[in-house]
């Protein structure tokens, strides 16, 4: 990860984090670089080459959402997302209207299933038919599998439930995508757009249908799950790169894709 220089302004003034090895930083840091690793072998992936993961207990969403029932409308992602970021905004006392927020986040979640009666009803001789899509295949498409499929949804959830209106931006991909994520919020301080900008990253890839996927796309390492947030302002903590730092957390909470982009702000 290559960071913009010259940050006068900018850097760390705190860090909240959902891992499989724990969400308190000093503990989690400790555990990393100890050698201890949360990947182990998943019932639901013992089909494929390399049946094992990073998954999270949890976590517990009590205190983090304004309403019980907008829990159906949480990808996974977002889950993990939510409590990283409120950690991350403790003590906080700046007008969310004025925070900005940049947001990394993983490829976008596979149907895990949900649609396939959908896409059977949309098919006529082997093939996709139009009239069938507008039709029996669009009333069985189940209508919440975009809210938890966009890549913008993790957003707009840590938006929505801390009520954060400033400037924003979502990134999407891999280890850069959390990189470009930091680079922009370290700018948007910098240049005096935001007072503080809260900067994440929340990447879940342990169901069967992302890890397969992984395995079409050549990724190698067991995959894992974890949310990383940090608020960025003046006077905080500069940001430097940590190469060892994010291979021991690769190691010890599995392939997190646009999470890794942030590693290098918990060494601070």
């Amino acid at each position: 990860m290559t960071l913009l220089s010259g940050h006068a302004r900018a850097g760390v003034l705190a860090v909240g984090l959902v891992t499989p090895i724990g969400d308190e930083l000093r503990a989690v840091l400790g555990r990393v670089r100890a050698g201890e690793t949360a990947v182990r072998a998943v019932a639901h992936l013992s089909d494929l080459p390399d049946g094992r993961a990073a998954v999270v207990e949890g976590p517990s969403l009590a205190g983090w959402l304004k309403r019980k029932k907008d829990a159906r409308l949480l990808p996974r992602a977002a889950e993990l997302a939510l409590p990283a970021a409120g950690r991350a905004l403790l003590g906080f006392t700046g007008d969310p209207e004025e925070l900005g927020l940049c947001v990394a986040v993983g490829r976008e979640p596979p149907d895990e299933g949900e649609a396939e009666a959908s896409l059977a009803a949309m098919a006529r001789d082997g093939a996709l038919d139009r009239e069938l899509l507008g039709g029996p295949g669009r009333a069985l498409y189940p209508p919440l599998l975009p809210l938890r499929t966009l890549p913008n949804m993790v957003l707009a959830h840590v938006a929505i439930q801390h009520g954060i209106r400033g400037e924003n931006g979502t990134w999407a991909g891999g280890a850069e995508a959390g990189a470009q994520a930091l680079r922009a919020a370290l700018r948007l301080v910098d240049e005096g757009r935001v007072p503080y900008c809260l900067v994440g990253a929340a990447a879940s890839a342990v169901d069967l249908a992302s890890a397969r996927d992984r395995l079409r796309l050549g990724h190698g390492g067991p995959p894992g799950e974890a949310a990383i947030f940090a608020l960025i302002g003046p006077g905080g903590t500069a940001v430097r790169d940590d190469p060892s730092l994010t291979a021991a957390m690769r190691a010890a909470i599995g392939d997190c894709g646009a999470v890794e982009g942030l590693y290098g702000v918990l060494g601070g």
